[in-house]
């Protein structure tokens, strides 16, 4: 059985936004829990001290008044469907112009690139990213060099993060199936059988990666190739080589911590 799934409504974004709102303390730490998305079970772990009586009961009253709603079946693909491996096996749409000007935009906001110099382009949240487990933040490493795979995770495992790795458009997808879904991922556009910026336009497209940080680390370092990973929907693009105390903190950018 499929993890159930909730999400805000647009009443529910209201309620969210507003200070302090309609809600009661715990309905709306609820209704911020739950957030763009979250599934049954994240919502149990986040809330460990409350009975699954009051976290029904929490749900239910937010279901009814019409602060949240259960997501589409369709936004998760199913394994039985060929699942996020078959999505991922479609071409994703090519950016528009308007996309390619903001992508243009942000690194002309940038220093002016030279040969040696570190490119570091990063969108840092206004607040704090909460981690989907309730717990540990979860980041998702798409890189086919299994060394560099290897100093990535390292460093961040011992600096506190759930980490899982991929490589090939399966590996990418069994990963991306698993719940509950990575807070950060941070991939190479170089991989073994698959184009990576096809898999970040797909990502996209999908309604529960369309707002997930995606980083792309990668050796290549032309404006081409920064402007159309931007344009594609990177929030953030660096090259290699990247130290691995550097890493931590940028993917701590990423998420808004500390």
């Amino acid at each position: 059985m499929p993890d159930t799934r909730y999400q805000q409504t647009a009443k529910g974004k209201t309620e969210a936004a507003a200070k302090p709102g309609a809600l009661k303390p715990g309905l709306k730490s609820m209704l911020l829990a739950v957030g763009k998305g979250s599934t049954l079970s994240a919502l149990r772990a986040r809330f460990p001290k409350a009975t699954d009586s009051n976290l029904s009961g929490a749900l239910e009253q937010l279901l009814k008044d019409a602060y949240i709603e259960m997501a589409a079946e369709a936004a998760t693909p199913s394994v039985a469907d060929g699942g996020m491996s078959a999505f991922l096996s479609a071409k994703p749409k090519e950016p528009t112009a308007s996309q390619l000007r903001r992508a243009e935009g942000t690194l002309s906001g940038t220093r002016r690139m030279k040969a040696g110099f570190q490119i570091s382009i990063l969108h840092r949240p206004g607040k704090p990213l909460p981690a989907r487990s309730g717990n540990k933040h979860g980041v998702l490493i798409i890189d086919g060099n299994d060394a560099e795979m290897l100093m990535a995770a390292n460093a961040l495992m011992k600096a506190g993060f759930e980490v899982n790795s991929a490589a090939t458009r399966t590996e990418i997808g069994t990963a991306l199936e698993r719940r509950p879904e990575p807070d950060v991922i941070i991939m190479d556009v170089d991989l073994p059988d698959v184009v990576g910026l096809d898999i970040l336009g797909k990502l996209r497209e999908h309604p529960q990666f369309k707002e997930t940080p995606i980083v792309v680390i990668t050796g290549r370092a032309e404006r081409d190739d920064i402007v159309a990973a931007l344009a594609y929907g990177a929030t953030g693009y660096l090259n290699k080589p990247v130290r691995a105390e550097a890493l931590v903190g940028h993917i701590k950018d990423t998420l808004g911590m500390p």
